[in-house]
């Protein structure tokens, strides 16, 4: 079943993906794809490898011919398979930056930055300013005349990044950029990435594996498992409300775990049993019924440990297995009912110790239902 992805209210989408399908042979790498993209957003496409995200962003950039389904931009059609229509990359006014940085060795930086002036055949005086104008903006100013192989990783990035911006494109593709780079310089590129697209305003396809860059660059974020859209949503949607185990497990480093449902508290809360013989409460979409096999799904930093009575609402009896300190926070593995939990405890000390009693409140608010029978799909 196709997804389509909801642009931002009152504006023409900018992007428009319909049913696109890619076959390789008889497998499907793309399939049925379908999603909006609106003016100014920046959308991430986020999936494990293999699961047919690089082959969406090659189909909408036109570096791949689809065996089914269209690409619009601006509202005019760029690529459809059934009528035969397939407009060049070059003549798609779109910008794309690789993971590889795709940087030419034996040019200097101002002539990677360029080169797609001179292929459009601008002249020498709007080249000099555009280009220059580009390097300031990714922080690179003074250095136009160095060796483009004497630069660093994080320069080479920016230089792509530059050259992909220079001719002003209708709409800007990244192919996991920062994939290549140290934690460190990738984490501060993030940051300068989303100042710049929110600076130009430019509207941006970027795909990652990576769900940590998905949820801080991303205005909206598509979830592709094999081939597949399965479910579109903000980033805290995303990682409150997941549809699937899947999405749970991509998007964030959640407790999850099977359970069966005893009860209906109210409209949105349930208790539900586990195997190992926990009972908890925990939200839900109103979709589940008594006796329903289902997962529940917490997050680490949601569960406190402490010493309030066992018989408080939410709260159960465990005991520390293991902890790390992680200088800003502890991570705890607790056991709970013979099963072990992940806990996540902000702050600069690790006050419990290994093997102690502790009590573990889950709030019933932070706990989340997934129905097992769930189809991930975001309402049009």
């Amino acid at each position: 079943m196709a997804v389509a992805c909801q642009a931002f209210e009152s504006q023409a989408p900018k992007c428009q993906v319909e049913a696109l399908t890619k076959r390789y042979g008889t497998r499907a790498v793309v399939e049925n794809v379908s999603f909006e993209i609106a003016e100014g957003e920046f959308v991430v496409v986020l999936g494990p490898s293999g699961c047919g995200k690089s082959t969406t962003l090659r189909l909408v950039a036109g570096l791949a011919a689809a065996d089914g389904g269209r690409v619009l931009l601006g509202g005019k059609a760029v690529s459809d398979a059934a009528s035969g229509l397939f407009v060049r990359p070059e003549r798609r006014d779109i910008g794309m930056v690789f993971q590889s940085y795709a940087i030419w060795p034996h040019m200097d930086v101002f002539e990677n930055v360029a080169y797609p002036l001179r292929v459009r055949k601008r002249g020498n005086a709007e080249i000099k300013q555009r280009v220059e104008n580009m390097l300031a903006l990714v922080g690179l100013a003074g250095e136009a005349r160095r060796s483009a192989a004497q630069l660093s990783g994080g320069q080479m990035q920016r230089v792509a990044l530059a050259r992909a911006l220079v001719f002003d494109p209708t709409l800007l593709l990244f192919d996991e950029p920062l994939s290549n780079l140290d934690l460190k310089l990738r984490e501060r590129l993030r940051l300068e990435l989303k100042e710049l697209q929110r600076r130009t305003g430019l509207t941006s396809i970027y795909v990652t594996h990576d769900q940590a860059e998905a949820v801080e660059l991303a205005d909206r974020i598509i979830v592709m498992e094999s081939g597949r859209v399965v479910q579109v949503g903000a980033p805290h949607e995303l990682y409150r409300r997941p549809l699937s185990r899947f999405v749970a497990q991509f998007i964030s480093s959640a407790n999850i775990f099977p359970g069966r449902v005893l009860a209906r508290i109210s409209d949105d809360c349930a208790s539900v049993r586990t195997e190992t013989g926990r009972e908890l409460a925990a939200t839900h979409d109103g979709s589940v019924a008594t006796g329903d096999l289902v997962d529940v799904v917490i997050h680490p930093e949601d569960c406190l440990l402490g010493e309030r009575a066992p018989e408080a609402p939410d709260s159960h009896h465990a005991r520390i297995v293991s902890r790390r300190y992680q200088g800003t926070s502890t991570r705890y593995t607790v056991d709970w009912a013979g099963a072990p939990l992940e806990v996540a405890a902000l702050g600069s000390e690790a006050p419990l110790a290994q093997d102690s009693p502790v009590v573990l409140t889950v709030p019933r608010e932070r706990a989340r239902i997934i129905g097992r029978s769930a189809i991930a799909a975001s309402a049009p």
